[in-house]
């Protein structure tokens, strides 16, 4: 286990060093200020938007509605083209790194992003995390799709230990009825201030809590912080049950055109200083067949405020909302609200021996020049196929590490690589990332 807290710990180290740092001290007092003035917040996007050489709407209390037919950029053009939105090189933008993504979708994505694009999204983390409670130096735990231990670790111990930053490390991937004990009690004596998890891996710990009549005992807890998956309100529910603390949840992609941050009082916030964010209506019953009512919901659009390497204007996200009424939030804060964040859901396998298998979508990273679009299809008895739309640079070599990084994730299993021609579409135009064989 040693070996993987030495690596998180390092990592942790260089992260502190490159971004952390700068990020706390030089950042996020300035988006602290803001956030409770609406002059000091417009006048920031103001400035943000001068020195990215993008246009904005000048107020960031309120959210305006876009026209079906404005000039939108859509993800497919950017997957294909990345190259006519990369920016030639500045003295302010010399030092820049690659991210790769899948999304949700499975369409792999590689984006550019400069340091101090970088440095900023460790303001924004800040500040959510302040709106927690939690302060810089405080414990904290992970639970959201990390590789943290050996497949199957002789020791019986599914996580780790990041001794710089503080943080527990635990599994995604060995959740089960057999093992959710032990996390439990991984947890207590950790006692973190903060539970970062996804939606599905905190939602599993809440329901096994909650079926034995138990309630989490650790003392320090503050609140616990979901993303990447949508939160449903009856996982919210349970968690706020199980746990006795709130549950906040943050919305962002690795566009990084949008983020939503939801505060003390459970509402959720646009960070329009983050992105300059519109809404796109959608016609009745685009998107429809999620786990979420869609009445009503609009498509995210945001143009980047924070990356001058590869700005991206009225970018279409793909990921819906429910708009607010427009009425301020009891928080104070005077970023304009939305009801709630949809689209994102994710269906949850659960394997023969116990164990619950989500979020796979990292599995894809890495391979957007051979890799159209990827769906996890299970065919049942802990079977799984692959199933990919490729261009010629794919080869035997992204076959096996693929299959390399699957097994990784959900050992034991028997994992296949399918390529196909298209992958089937539901009436909404979209696939769905984990399906079912029938």
């Amino acid at each position: 286990m040693w070996t993987y807290s030495l690596k998180f710990t390092l990592r942790a180290l260089l992260r502190e060093l490159l971004r952390g740092f700068w990020g706390r001290y030089l950042v996020y007092p300035r988006l602290a200020a803001v956030e409770r003035s609406a002059p000091l917040l417009n006048a920031a996007i103001a400035r943000r938007a001068r020195r990215i050489g993008v246009a904005v709407a000048p107020d960031g209390t309120r959210l305006l509605r876009l026209a079906p037919d404005t000039p939108m950029l859509g993800k497919t053009e950017l997957q294909r083209h990345p190259e006519r939105f990369l920016r030639p090189r500045t003295l302010g933008t010399l030092l820049r790194n690659t991210i790769r993504t899948s999304g949700t979708s499975g369409s792999p994505l590689a984006l550019v992003q400069t340091l101090g694009a970088v440095i900023r999204e460790e303001g924004f983390i800040q500040r959510q995390l302040s709106w927690i409670g939690w302060r810089h130096g405080q414990r904290r735990a992970w639970l959201r799709g990390e590789i943290v231990c050996a497949r199957q670790p002789p020791d019986g111990r599914y996580w780790c230990h990041d001794w710089f930053g503080k943080i527990l490390m635990l599994s995604s991937y060995h959740l089960s009825n057999a093992t959710i004990g032990a996390y439990i009690g991984a947890l207590e004596r950790y006692d973190p201030v903060v539970l970062h998890a996804y939606p599905s891996s905190v939602g599993t710990l809440a329901a096994w809590l909650n079926a034995a009549g138990q309630r989490y005992r650790g003392r320090a807890l503050r609140g616990v912080l979901t993303s990447s998956e949508t939160l449903e309100p009856a996982v919210r529910s349970a968690v706020e049950t199980a746990f006795g603390v709130p549950v906040y949840d943050w919305y962002g992609q690795a566009e990084r055109v949008a983020a939503i941050g939801s505060c003390e009082r459970g509402n959720y916030h646009v960070l329009t200083d983050y992105g300059g964010v519109e809404l796109l209506e959608l016609p009745d019953g685009a998107g429809a067949g999620s786990g979420t009512s869609a009445g009503g919901s609009c498509e995210l659009v945001g143009t980047t405020l924070n990356n001058p390497a590869m700005p991206l204007l009225r970018y279409r996200t793909g990921d819906r909302v429910i708009p607010g009424s427009g009425a301020p939030c009891a928080c104070g804060r005077v970023f304009p609200t939305v009801k709630a964040v949809i689209g994102r859901q994710e269906k949850i396998v659960t394997l023969p021996d116990g164990r619950i298998v989500a979020r796979l979508d990292r599995v894809f990273q890495g391979h957007e020049r051979g890799l159209l679009e990827g769906q996890v299809l299970y065919r049942g008895d802990a079977r799984f196929v692959l199933r990919v739309v490729v261009t010629e640079a794919f080869g035997p070599a992204d076959e096996a590490a693929l299959l390399d990084k699957f097994l990784l994730r959900v050992p034991g299993v028997q994992v296949s690589v399918k390529q196909v021609a298209a992958i089937p579409r539901g009436p909404n135009g979209k696939y769905e990332f984990i399906a079912f064989e029938t």
